[in-house]
């Protein structure tokens, strides 16, 4: 086909004014898309700047702030105090030992109850038995929840269950005192048996307090005398009741038994 220089030049016209659109329209898409993302971030800027923040949060930045300041004016830091950092949850072992020593609701009152929700987590989904315990006990008491002793004494069961010594414990001590449940001493004996066979004191004594009383069967005093014969105790009250249980028991068991429970006892 031949073209003609006028069809020539219209064509380069159309060729040039389409090149010329594309540009426009591609310059205003990004001009528009900046646009958009400016606003988005300033809008972003200003949520952080309302959102509220947690307890935890903001000792965390307030601690963040003053180390700052400190390091810029070259002050020292006088104490561990003046940089609070956010409550740890406690470990297992520190759990345990808190427990042991009967000082876990002073602790969740001293944490001031910061950890309700995460104890609970860690008794009611994870069912660790310290956890368990812990949640009961503080049910069972009120402390930093409302009371509810029977959902309390649930926990504890669910603990002792798992063989946690001081669960097995205080619900035998609390069957011998008629504390949220009925006194019956009878049921409080393979609790105090069975804390006592995971090594933990208090259950010796009352378990040994009770065989003496009269309750529970004469096979079991070998075996309560020999717990008793192996403990360590660096206490003057708490070894002066042992003699006085090891004597009592002596009475109640004939020599060749009580000869029998201080040789199994060099083996414990």
């Amino acid at each position: 086909m031949l073209l003609t220089p006028t069809t020539r030049l219209t064509t380069i016209c159309h060729y040039l004014k389409a090149a010329t659109c594309y540009y426009v329209k591609t310059t205003m898409l990004v001009t528009i898309t900046s646009m958009s993302l400016l606003a988005m971030n300033t809008a972003n800027a200003n949520d952080k700047q309302t959102k509220p923040v947690g307890e935890k949060e903001q000792r965390i930045t307030d601690s963040g702030e003053r180390a700052v300041a400190a390091e810029k004016t070259g002050k020292s830091v006088l104490s561990y105090g003046e940089f609070p950092s956010a409550i740890e949850l406690y470990s297992d072992d520190e759990l345990n030992q808190l427990i042991a020593t009967n000082t876990h609701l002073q602790r969740v009152r001293a944490d001031e109850c910061q950890l309700v929700a995460d104890i609970k987590a860690r008794a009611e989904l994870v069912k660790l038995p310290s956890y368990q315990f812990l949640w009961g006990d503080m049910l069972a008491w009120g402390v930093c929840v409302n009371k509810n002793a029977e959902l309390g004494i649930y926990f504890m069961r669910a603990a002792a269950r798992q063989g946690q010594p001081r669960a097995l414990e205080q619900l035998g001590r609390y069957y011998v005192q008629g504390q949220f449940v009925q006194q019956d001493k009878d049921r409080a004996l393979p609790l105090f048996e069975q804390s006592a066979k995971l090594g933990f004191l208090p259950a010796k004594l009352q378990w040994a307090e009770l065989l003496v009383q009269g309750y529970g069967s004469p096979y079991d005093y070998q075996l309560a005398y020999s717990f008793l014969y192996n403990t360590v105790t660096a206490d003057p009250e708490v070894h002066k009741k042992l003699t006085l249980l090891l004597a009592q028991l002596e009475n109640m068991m004939p020599e060749r038994v009580v000869i029998a429970a201080k040789n199994a006892a060099k083996y414990q």
